[in-house]
């Protein structure tokens, strides 16, 4: 059975390509620059999130200098384990993870003694939101004492400050093996902690085996999750793209009954068809066609409103390829 790749990258203040950022954000109550967050990488032109900082007190700190210089993402209320979304949402079909890159820069140090459970502050995909859940801890590493620590069994190599910020700890995991789950989400462990700090990127790659795909952004809580024909016809995806079926006519149908005014588009994987509603041509990227290698497009809707196929096309970019949203279109 072929399988098809999913790859997803979220960003929170530090981005992919930059190897040493400085990003790091002020906690300290005495410090004259408290609530500050510097070298936040909020990109140029590129969709890149903001640094998160949990402050409750909002008697004291109504508005934290990092909201005014919009760097951070500003949390009033504290939480064990913190949810940042779902990766994918596959009901009845496995994915296969393959590979991790998480970083994070934090208030606190990320692991505890020698990786054997992430401590605080680290943005990481798990099969539910409480990190204590992860398949890769608890693992008690005996071997190493020293840094970068690799572990031969479970696959990973973490680092713990392997370059220095200004302020706060730096550490980076990496995994690659094979973990069967059909929901993965993105979590962040805070122990109900007041008054901290985090920043970070990760990016995941997954696989799935080779089905009809329905191509539509959609939120997972307000859109894909409240909708049982949906999660009947096929899985959720943050791409918006690797959303595996098991019948392109039902992806359709179900799509047309819900999303009539939108655009969408419906791989179908045995015939290499594209079939697109509300959509041109024009408006599929060439990222998308490369990933799919369709042989033919079939508009099963004409064009009603360039808006609604721009706005498509903008948040396919976004959530995939990183690109803003193109002038050149109407």
């Amino acid at each position: 059975m072929p399988f098809v790749a999913g790859v997803y990258l979220f960003q929170y203040g530090t981005d992919w390509w930059i190897t040493k950022p400085n990003t790091y954000c002020v906690n300290d109550t005495s410090a004259p620059d408290y609530g500050k967050c510097y070298n936040v990488f909020i990109g140029n032109n590129v969709f890149i999130g903001k640094a998160v900082f949990v402050q409750t007190d909002t008697a004291t700190y109504p508005k934290l200098p990092c909201e005014y210089d919009d760097t951070c993402i500003r949390y009033a209320y504290t939480a064990v384990s913190r949810s940042f979304g779902t990766v994918f949402d596959y009901a009845n079909k496995q994915a296969v993870v393959q590979y991790v890159w998480a970083r994070s820069h934090s208030w606190s140090s990320q692991f505890v003694e020698n990786v054997q459970y992430i401590h605080y502050g680290m943005i990481f995909p798990t099969p539910g939101y409480d990190l204590d859940k992860s398949w890769l801890f608890p693992s008690p590493n005996y071997e190493s004492n020293t840094w970068p620590i690799y572990d031969p069994v479970l696959n990973f190599k973490a680092y713990l400050n392997p370059y220095r910020i200004t302020s706060g700890y730096v550490a980076v995991l990496r995994w690659q093996g094979m973990f069967l789950t059909p929901v993965l989400y993105l979590s962040v462990f805070e122990r109900g902690l007041n008054n901290i700090w985090y920043a970070g990127d990760v990016r995941i790659h997954w696989a799935y085996e080779s089905s009809p795909l329905a191509i539509i952004p959609l939120d997972h809580s307000r859109d894909y999750v409240p909708h049982q024909e949906l999660r009947n016809a096929f899985g959720y995806a943050a791409t918006g793209v690797d959303q595996p079926g098991w019948n392109a006519d039902d992806m359709i149908r179900v799509l047309k009954e819900l999303f009539p005014d939108r655009a969408w588009a419906v791989f179908d994987d045995r015939q290499h068809m594209l079939y697109l509603y509300n959509l041109t041509p024009d408006y599929v990227p060439d990222w998308l066609i490369e990933k799919l290698t369709p042989t033919a497009m079939k508009v099963i809707q004409p064009l009603a409103d360039a808006t609604v196929a721009k706005a498509w096309l903008d948040l396919l970019n976004e959530r995939n390829a990183q690109i803003p949203p193109q002038t050149g279109l109407p």
